[in-house]
């Protein structure tokens, strides 16, 4: 009848116990390191990179990397928030092709505006990535399963609207988005910071990180606490879509031409920043600053194997050898955990009607903490 029998049945039909607290600093302390690994291996590669050529340690290479990074920062922040929640977006890289193909579309063909142009162009990414969340959190479809049909669906769509045509001009405003340069830092780099700052802000400032952490450690256990465990990952796919759009558009700008082209691979780059940055693959654990270090690691290692004349195709064998470290780490991370994959991330205090020496029922506070603090079943 009262809130702590509900939550108390609940985790006990997952045959769910507390973990010690020493357990609970171990994970926060596994996953410090991960990321304080990561930075170690940015700087190695950078060291590696400066010897090999005299061009990388220069302000304006700096700049090009971070503009690089950009694009990669902007779709990754929400895929950091989707993969800690246990969800996956792959429909990103498409779905920028989509975006350039239909801004070409309706700045092009249809004559509507430059502004208007960017605004539907954002809203179509933002209803793609509705349709994925409604699938995935509301329908309960494997997120690896919807997306993928959404890459290969955005991409079909892309090709149809174009003809397969690549259209060119858009002008100089346009030019501005990916080329323009304010206070001295490229407008890409400008939206990015923008981006990050707002998701830092929302991971580690507001309920939503914590929230997020724990659906992906126990949805079951988080539903019980109160946390709306299908609206805020279809929020956060919504927010997925329309940050794909915006780097569509941002590339879009930059080459000064739509192509279905555009985006192709930004999925895996996406994916490779997030694990090598430390969020677990099945969701429960992570840190968007772990998520920064590993998009700095992919700028920085697709810029060194350029200035190096590295071929494209060794670039791509470097960034799924990545890929494949990051996975790695993942399970080595989850078997030092010693604890389940997927629990859920609820810390409880009762208080009882002896404790607070009153007659009101008892009273229960569920908070989502940033370690789990359940073990799930």
């Amino acid at each position: 009848m009262y809130a702590e029998v509900a939550i108390d049945e609940r985790v006990k039909s997952r045959n769910a116990e507390p973990v010690s607290r020493g357990n609970i600093y171990t994970l926060r302390r596994l996953g410090a390191a991960q990321g304080g690994g990561l930075v170690v291996a940015l700087i190695g590669i950078s060291i590696y990179f400066s010897f090999m050529s005299v061009a990388f340690l220069t302000r304006a290479n700096f700049t090009v990397i971070l503009l690089q990074s950009s694009i990669l920062g902007i779709v990754a922040v929400p895929g950091a928030m989707l993969l800690v929640s246990g969800a996956l977006d792959l429909s990103v890289g498409s779905l920028a092709g989509l975006a350039a193909a239909s801004f070409g579309t309706f700045n092009q063909i249809f004559g509507i505006p430059l502004g208007w142009s960017i605004v539907l162009t954002l809203a179509v990414g933002a209803t793609w990535g509705l349709g994925n969340g409604i699938l995935v959190s509301y329908f309960r479809c494997s997120p690896v399963i919807v997306t993928l049909a959404g890459y290969s669906a955005a991409a079909g769509v892309a090709q149809l609207i174009t003809n397969e045509n690549t259209r060119y001009s858009f002008g100089p405003a346009f030019a501005v988005l990916g080329n323009g340069v304010e206070f001295g830092i490229p407008v890409p780099v400008i939206i990015f910071s923008f981006v990050f700052v707002v998701g830092a802000y929302a991971w580690y400032r507001t309920p939503i990180g914590r929230h997020l952490i724990g659906i992906g450690a126990n949805r079951d256990a988080a539903m019980a606490a109160g946390v709306p465990v299908s609206r805020l990952p279809c929020i956060i796919y919504v927010l997925s879509g329309t940050a794909a759009a915006a780097g569509g558009l941002i590339l879009t700008s930059q080459l000064n031409a739509a192509s279905v082209q555009i985006g192709l691979g930004l999925e895996l780059q996406v994916l490779t920043a997030i694990l090598l940055g430390g969020v677990a693959f099945n969701g429960g654990r992570g840190s968007l600053w772990g998520t920064l270090a590993g998009i700095l690691f992919i700028g920085v290692l697709n810029n060194g194997l350029t200035l190096i004349n590295v071929g494209p195709y060794i670039a791509s064998i470097c960034i799924g050898g990545a890929l494949l470290l990051a996975a790695v780490l993942d399970v080595v991370y989850r078997h030092l955990e010693n604890v389940p994959a997927r629990e859920p991330l609820i810390d409880t205090h009762v208080d009882t009607q002896e404790e607070s020496g009153h007659d009101a029922p008892h009273a229960i506070s569920v908070t989502a903490g940033s370690s789990r603090a359940w073990e799930g079943g």
